[in-house]
């Protein structure tokens, strides 16, 4: 399973519409004109029971916070735009499983049998985990929910009439517990997703009729990816095609709302937006209009790409639980915990847990797998160090910790500690523009003049690469400097080190200067090892960055410690210099600091550093506008830079300063004229991450 969880407040006849818009026209399986349903779903701690299907109008009541079966609020129900009516989950699998759907009637009802039972068995973890809060707004207790209920929606395309097979999973945000209905506390839940995903990718890949339908139609399932190794060389066509058809029904819906402010596109304006877009993107083609022509389309186009029918598979492994090392997979689980965070509570843990069971590769049956998972979260928290020594701590609370990421705070504390005494590490910190970058170019000066060589490490390759320039020192990414010293990690997060001979300008000697660049982003376990070369070698230390910008993608605040544990060695840079406008350099360090943020977002406003859009569609459009003349853009998801990407591509096609060539596994077009940026570092290819 991929995506986050949406928290959707609103109208609950825009609910409908949301579920509406994010598949084909042509899917007419689901809430097509009188004929779509939706599953609804109750269940208890004990239990989870299928209700009747209901249909969009009962649909839109259910979102509103109404009993569908008396008609009766469920309580007292909030009528503002703020409401929070549902919490939503997207039930998925790779576009490989979707494509063995669309080809063999077998695999798609195996499929949608896996997913259903994915979702149920999702819908009854969080009627055993989920809460809601009773009592006054500074003395809330949480409770157990009773009884909750979800809708199930399923869909069979993409937004695009792409092969995507999916299930909206929404949990009501009317619970009942303590004899009343209730909010749900929906940080809880945002809280438990590394167990919903966990649960739901795991439910689906070891499940016994879906594997089995695959493997006798000849398709192999990878392991850790998940995708159908026979089909993953035809997904790269279908997403191009479907990136377009997406384009082009953003390109008509943000010329229509151009011209018509403020008004909603209705359901049949969209259908034929559908219609066109597909025939513009396949004029060579008849428009599909029922689901099953949109089947054998499909399949068309996949024999048009060279696909040919594997022969049967061999047999399936079967996981046999009693061979499990129970052990191993705790303590991978803990190393895979602790490489992306401080802390965790038991909702991460079992997400994890069920990722290790499903990367088996072998089937079993759901309860024996529930009941495995269970045992192994247990041994899993067991394992963990409480950070909070109480008995009352909400589950959804990350106070879980181990021994070992405990070991490596203490050690860099340590080692911090040790220096600020001996007076050999310099803390420096400031914003964005205010001289850090000046100030390491005076610092390199003084360093030749006294002899000594300064080398500077930064967390990427890109940014050494930027510091370099910029000071004209010899500047690394810490993980090259680390790895010629012999320090070593696998994929999982597990270090260690091995003998080594480093090369000539790696070596360090005493006196020298390391410089730490960007040291907010470092993580611990990198900076716990540059620490220990650093003392090895009776090296300098001097840390640089800002608290305020981006974290460590893994465990950080390695920058908070320095300050902490070494604080006379510590100096901030007040006010910023790069700015020539000194009204906006104030209302960055405004920024920084998170002072007066309403104020501070009107007079960006108004000075036209924000722009607001009416729609998301307008915003991709004029985003792609300006990536397609050479400007940065930053987006929040891959999804959205996909969508920005389609725009730009297209714009610069049009306009002739493309030559389309390529077409990439991800589904994207691209040639001679387009500017790349680039997503690993590759030193054979002298290539750096995020180096365009």
């Amino acid at each position: 399973m991929h995506g986050g969880i949406k928290i959707y407040r609103g109208a609950a006849a825009a609910a409908r519409h949301y579920v509406e818009a994010d598949r084909s026209r042509a899917d007419d399986y689901y809430l097509a004109e009188g004929s779509g349903v939706v599953m609804r779903i109750v269940a208890t701690p004990e239990s989870v029971e299928h209700r009747a299907d209901i249909d969009g109008a009962t649909y839109e009541k259910w979102v509103a916070g109404y009993d569908v079966e008396t008609g009766a609020a469920k309580g007292r129900l909030r009528t503002d735009d703020q409401g929070v009516r549902f919490v939503e989950v997207t039930v998925n699998g790779p576009k490989t499983w979707s494509l063995a759907a669309a080809l063999h009637p077998e695999i798609a009802e195996a499929y949608d049998a896996a997913q259903t039972a994915a979702a149920e068995e999702i819908i009854g973890w969080l009627a055993t985990h989920a809460t809601t809060r009773v009592g006054p707004r500074d003395r809330q207790v949480q409770l157990p929910v009773e009884e909750i209920e979800a809708a199930v929606v399923r869909h069979f395309t993409s937004r695009a009439g792409d092969p995507h097979r999916h299930l909206h999973l929404q949990i009501n945000a009317r619970v009942f517990a303590a004899g009343a209905w209730r909010g749900l506390h929906t940080v809880g839940v945002r809280d438990s997703l590394e167990a919903i995903k966990g649960i739901g990718h795991a439910a689906v890949m070891t499940n016994r009729e879906f594997r089995e339908a695959l493997a006798r139609r000849g398709f192999e399932v990878d392991a850790e990816t998940g995708e159908v190794v026979e089909l993953a060389p035809y997904t790269g066509a279908f997403s191009a095609r479907a990136k377009q058809i997406e384009a082009n029904i953003d390109t008509y819906e943000a010329e229509w709302r151009s011209e018509h402010p403020g008004e909603e596109p209705g359901p049949a304006l969209r259908q034929a937006w559908d219609r066109r877009a597909w025939a513009d993107a396949r004029p060579d083609k008849v428009v599909p209009t029922s689901g099953e022509e949109l089947r054998h389309r499909w399949m068309e186009e996949l024999h048009e790409l060279g696909y040919v029918a594997p022969a049967p598979g061999a047999p399936l492994p079967v996981l046999r639980t009693g061979a499990v090392d129970r052990d191993g997979v705790v303590e991978l689980a803990l190393v895979r915990l602790s490489s992306r965070r401080s802390a965790w509570n038991a909702a991460d843990a079992r997400g994890e847990v069920e990722r290790i069971i499903a990367s088996g590769g072998g089937v079993v049956d759901g309860a024996v797998r529930r009941e495995l998972a269970e045992d192994l979260t247990a041994r899993v928290v067991a394992a963990s160090r409480p950070l909070v020594p109480r008995s009352d701590v909400p589950e959804h609370v990350r106070s879980f910790t181990s021994v070992d990421v405990l070991a490596v705070e203490h050690e860099i504390v340590d080692r911090l500690a040790t220096r600020a005494e001996a007076k050999t590490i310099t803390v420096i910190e400031g914003a964005a523009g205010a001289g850090k970058t000046a100030r390491l170019a005076a610092t390199r000066e003084r360093a030749i003049a006294a002899g000594r060589r300064m080398v500077v490490v930064t967390p990427t390759l890109k940014a050494a690469q930027v510091a370099e320039g910029a000071i004209g020192a010899a500047s690394y990414s810490a993980a090259w400097l680390l790895h010629q010293h012999g320090f070593r990690w696998d994929e999982d997060g597990r270090w260690s080190r091995v003998d080594s001979v480093p090369d000539v300008s790696a070596r360090l000697r005493r006196g020298d200067l390391l410089v730490v660049d960007e040291a907010g982003m470092v993580d611990q376990d990198t900076a716990r090892a540059l620490l220990h070369l650093a003392d090895e070698t009776q090296a300098l230390v001097m840390l640089v960055g800002d608290r305020h910008q981006l974290p460590a993608v893994g465990r950080g605040g390695v920058l908070d410690l320095a300050i902490r544990y070494a604080p006379d060695r510590a100096q901030q840079l007040d006010g910023v210099r790069r700015f020539v406008d000194p009204e906006y350099a104030q209302l960055s360090l405004q920024m920084r600091a998170g002072s007066r943020p309403g104020e501070v977002f009107d007079q960006l406003v108004a000075r036209g550093e924000i722009v607001i859009h009416a729609s998301d569609v307008e915003r991709t459009r004029r985003l792609a506008a300006e990536a397609s003349v050479g400007k940065l853009v930053v987006a929040d998801t891959r999804e959205q830079v996909g969508r920005v990407n389609t725009f730009t591509h297209g714009i610069r096609k049009a306009t002739g300063e493309v030559d389309e060539q390529v077409l990439t596994a991800a589904g994207e077009r691209l040639g001679v004229g387009d500017t790349i940026v680039t997503r690993r570092n590759d030193r054979d290819a002298d290539v750096a991450n995020r180096e365009l």
